[in-house]
């Protein structure tokens, strides 16, 4: 058979291919037409690749050589034409042949497996070049040379000739600057900047020093003020001829800042005025950002919040130790300024340009706030509570105000400020009764945070709760109540704190209240024991008890309800103790019946009876028993006796070993304490015979008593 004209060649001795399976005629390879089909297609890949590889090359420098030249425009990239995708051949997956050479431990070559990709190197760290070096250096030698010339060779020139030489050397400066930055000589540029900017501030103290033109007639601080605003003008000048230089707007930004403080005059620098302007440039710094460049950001963020604190430090005195007008001067600036960077910091844009907009916006106010407390703090005890109770209405409006801008944060600062402001000056000059109405007043916008601010609402309610037990105590310590009227309060107080955390069991702000209402009970209870009102005492304590005592209930907390029993009990023993009492029933009765009451779960749930009822029978009767061998009375005797014979009896019915354990040896402690004091009277040959006798009998019944025995105390162990 005659192998067509198109067929692939042989690919080890290039004689044509001869249809598949045959091998090759001349070489003797196996299957040689699949064989050259597969070099054919590899040959047309590979040719592929390198066609592609020529045009990415040709992209690359194109692009390089148009990125090397700034001033001409942008030339768009060369797109080579895709390479015509040559279609390969359909090859059946037939695995390649197998050289006849080949021993029977060949293997095809693994396939080439893709590596990961290598991680980006780092960015080197910027150092200073040798040119940066010199064009400082060399910068900084121009200045020297000027204030040398300035300082030393003035005099011996005329004054045409002086002012025609430092405008000439300046001007040559920022001309070299600009031609600079037109042939993108970066570094340059900026020296030459630097060292024109230093120029023209030695050119104007040299006028003023050396009294060019008449210059020395002006004062210094006048000169200073208007030295800054020609460098200023003169950079912003400058700045937008050559726009891409960086010194410029940063020597404005730097020759603005002291500006308008020095063209005031002296005497009101240091007053409102001085404040005014200075927190009018530190807002003008965060106004510039909107057309600053981003590099300069941090500066003028820096410049303005050094003002700022200026102004601050400035104003604060002014407004509390100043006089009326210089302090409300101050005060009305520095309010205006506080509700100015609240605007300005709602702007999204200048939010995203400043570090935290809420915490700038909200101490602004705070301070704002405080001067406002110092002016009314000026005007009398009216003032003082006014700046409390505006302090107070802020805080109100800030409970319905959305979270998340700066809003939410001024309104809380301001009116945290204002009324601990007022309520500090209050307490200073021991006006209490203001004070208590102030203190009661703040459960206002504690309630409503309380109730409409979920995230702060165990804060709140603590808050809320402690507002009037405080009024209390400041209106007792002030004389205006006395401490058991006050006592009771407090423990009212309590008790709507147990309430609270009753209502809101399951809930962050449940312990808020809990620990509220603890804490007024104790409270309540240690005023009135200080004044000896043993009855008021076991009042409130019981109140506060009870209270707990629901809640421990309702909201199934062990620990409180512990809490509430005891605190039940120590009312009843000081109520008892306060009226003189003695009894031993009238302390041991409660605390059993305490006892009693937290076993009923235990009781309930079927424990173990040392473990539930134990503990209350033991406390109500084993004290009794024993007044009852040492003090005996008839009264008690049958109480005492009833009492032991009733548990006994209860405990076998119900197979209960604690009642029977306690009634039976409350019953032989007292049948042996009555009869000891009898036993010396009796003679002693009936001690004798009774003793003889019991022996007899034991003897003669050995084997059954012991047997009795034991099945008396097998069944008092298995009792429960």
């Amino acid at each position: 058979m005659s192998t067509p004209p198109w067929a692939p060649p042989c690919p080890v001795c290039a004689t044509p291919a001869v249809p598949a399976p045959a091998a090759c005629p001349t070489c003797g390879l196996p299957a040689v037409a699949q064989a050259a089909t597969v070099v054919a297609r590899l040959g047309a890949t590979i040719e592929q690749f390198a066609h592609e590889r020529d045009a990415l090359v040709a992209t690359l420098r194109t692009a390089a050589r148009t990125a090397s030249a700034p001033a001409s425009p942008p030339a768009a990239a060369f797109r080579p034409a895709p390479a015509p995708v040559v279609p390969a051949p359909v090859v059946p997956s037939v695995p390649p042949p197998v050289p006849a050479s080949a021993g029977p431990a060949y293997r095809p070559p693994a396939p080439h497996r893709a590596r990961r990709p290598a991680a980006p190197p780092a960015p080197p760290r910027r150092r200073l070049s040798p040119q940066q070096v010199l064009l400082g250096l060399g910068a900084l030698l121009v200045v020297a040379a000027g204030i040398a010339f300035v300082a030393v060779a003035w005099t011996r020139l005329g004054v045409a000739f002086q002012a025609a030489v430092m405008a000439t050397v300046t001007a040559a400066a920022c001309a070299a600057s600009a031609l600079a930055a037109r042939r993108g000589l970066r570094a340059t540029e900026e020296a030459l900047a630097a060292a024109g900017a230093a120029l023209m501030a030695v050119d104007l103290a040299a006028t003023h020093a050396l009294g060019l033109a008449g210059a020395d007639a002006v004062p210094l601080r006048p000169w200073s003020g208007l030295s800054c605003v020609v460098v200023a003008a003169l950079a912003l000048a400058l700045g937008r001829a050559t726009r891409s230089t960086l010194t410029w707007p940063l020597v404005a930004l730097l020759a603005v800042q002291p500006a308008g403080w020095l063209l005031l005059p002296a005497g009101l620098a240091d007053g409102g005025a001085g404040v005014a302007v200075l927190a009018g440039t530190a807002l003008l710094d965060v106004l510039v950002l909107l057309v600053l460049r981003p590099v300069l950001h941090r500066v003028a963020t820096g410049l303005a919040a050094l003002l700022a604190a200026s102004a601050v430090l400035l104003g604060l005195p002014l407004a509390w130790d100043g006089g009326p007008l210089d302090s409300w001067t101050a005060t009305a600036v520095l309010v205006l300024a506080a509700a100015a960077a609240v605007t300005v910091l709602r702007d999204p844009r200048l939010a995203a340009r400043l570090p935290g907009p809420e915490t700038v916006g909200a101490v602004s106010a705070g301070i704002a706030a405080a001067a406002l407390a110092g002016s009314l703090a000026g005007s009398g005890v009216s003032g003082t509570v006014l700046a409390g109770g505006l302090g107070l209405v802020l805080l109100t409006a800030a409970a319905p105000v959305p979270a998340g801008g700066p809003l939410l944060g001024a309104l809380v600062a301001a009116g945290a400020v204002l009324a601990g402001a007022g309520a500090a000056v209050l307490a200073d000059e021991g006006r209490t009764g203001p004070l208590a109405l102030l203190v009661l007043a703040a459960a206002v916008p504690a309630v409503l945070a309380a109730v409409l601010r979920p995230a702060v609402r165990a804060a709140a309610t603590a808050a809320a709760l402690a507002a009037p037990g405080l009024a209390v105590l400041v209106t007792m310590e002030g004389g205006l109540l006395d401490p058991v009227p006050a006592a009771l309060l407090l423990a009212l107080v309590g008790a709507t704190g147990f309430a609270v955390a009753t209502l809101r069991a399951g809930h962050p702000e449940e312990w808020s209240a809990a620990v509220a209402g603890t804490l007024a009970g104790a409270v309540a209870g240690l005023v009135t024991i200080e004044v000896g009102a043993w009855g008021q005492a076991a009042i409130d304590l019981t109140v506060v008890g009870a209270a707990a005592g629901c809640y421990a209930v309702v909201a199934g907390r062990r620990p409180v309800a512990v809490l509430a029993v005891a605190d039940l009990v120590l009312a009843g023993w000081i109520a008892a103790a306060g009226a003189d009492i003695r009894t031993p029933e009238v302390y041991t009765l409660p605390a059993a019946a305490g006892l009693l009451l937290l076993a009923v779960p235990a009781l309930r749930a079927g424990a173990a009876s040392w473990a539930a009822e134990g503990p209350s029978v033991a406390v109500a009767l084993l004290p009794s028993a024993l007044v009852v061998v040492a003090e005996p009375t008839a009264l008690r005797l049958v109480g005492v006796v009833t009492a032991a014979a009733a548990l006994t009896v209860a405990g076998t019915l119900t197979h209960r070993q604690a009642p029977f354990v306690v009634g039976a040896g409350a019953l032989a402690l007292v049948v042996l304490g009555r009869l000891a004091p009898y036993a010396p009277l009796v003679p002693r040959w009936i001690t004798l015979a009774i003793a003889g006798l019991l022996l007899l009998v034991v003897g003669a019944t050995y084997e059954r008593r012991r047997q009795q025995a034991r099945e008396a105390v097998a069944w008092v162990a298995q009792m429960r």
